[in-house]
């Protein structure tokens, strides 16, 4: 097995590449997109699987290790969806390829839905694992898309402890899950973690795909689609998918799944 790791850069910003092949020239890609927090490295877990044509190639996104951070006016205007589709487009150029399978882990599905909305011709098969984006999250809406949220996400940077409190708060009255709390106590403890967060929201905020265009794009392009749930997620719990999975269900190609696990599905 042939693993590299290297950066390409893409509108004046470096990021992360780890590629993974068994010959010398493979000529079909794999394209991985991880989820938050987590790294290019978690798609090893795939290569086992990898055929004598296949890379498999795994990206870092903008904010996380190994890769640039967005740049203030990104963070005050928001990438546009369209330059991240046009860094797919560079990344199917840089492989010299035409077309590739895709694999998404949580918001890299959120991320790999806009691919499907927007360039779902370019893509010849795809896997969602607890994919982010079938919903839209109200609180994640107020804070990337109002004055006032983005004022609040600001200050949270300097102080995670009021968003820990108030979760133990629900948490002792039974409003959320044992597992939901630990996931906020996990990335409102320390401030380069929050700080990453608000980083990220506010960054990727207009990448957020429209359901009845997703429905449309797998429709027209008849593309295999598999969308694999953890039977004990409370983050990106089954129930998310209900709107895109009932616009779906008359699509033979559109699978959809449910696994003993919860949200780290690989």
């Amino acid at each position: 097995m042939n693993q590299k790791t290297y950066s390409l850069s893409f509108q004046n910003k470096s990021f992360k590449i780890v590629e993974w092949s068994t010959s010398d020239n493979p000529t079909e890609l794999i394209l991985c997109l991880h989820g938050f927090g987590r790294s290019p490295e978690d798609f090893a877990t795939f290569t086992d699987s990898l055929k004598d044509n296949e890379r498999l190639v795994a990206i870092g996104f903008w904010s996380h290790a190994g890769s640039d951070s967005f740049t203030t006016k990104e963070l005050i205007e928001g990438l546009s969806a369209e330059s991240w589709v046009a860094q797919f487009h560079f990344l199917l150029n840089h492989f010299q390829v035409e077309k590739c399978k895709l694999i998404a882990y949580s918001m890299g599905g959120r991320l790999g839905l806009m691919l499907l909305q927007h360039a779902g011709e370019k893509i010849s098969s795809a896997h969602f694992l607890a994919s982010d984006g079938l919903t839209r999250n109200k609180l994640y809406a107020f804070t990337v898309g109002t004055w006032v949220g983005r004022q609040i996400a600001s200050g949270l940077k300097k102080n995670g402890n009021i968003v820990i409190h108030s979760a133990r708060f629900l948490k002792n009255l039974k409003l959320l899950p044992v597992k939901l709390f630990r996931f906020v106590e996990y990335y409102m403890h320390e401030r380069s973690m929050r700080e990453q967060v608000f980083d990220v929201w506010m960054g990727y905020r207009h990448c957020y795909p429209e359901m009845r265009l997703i429905a449309q794009s797998l429709e027209k392009n008849k593309i295999p689609t598999e969308f694999i749930f953890g039977k004990y997620d409370v983050i990106i719990p089954w129930k998310h998918g209900d709107k895109l999975r009932s616009m779906t269900s008359h699509l033979p190609h559109v699978e959809w799944k449910v696994i003993e696990k919860g949200h780290r599905l690989m």
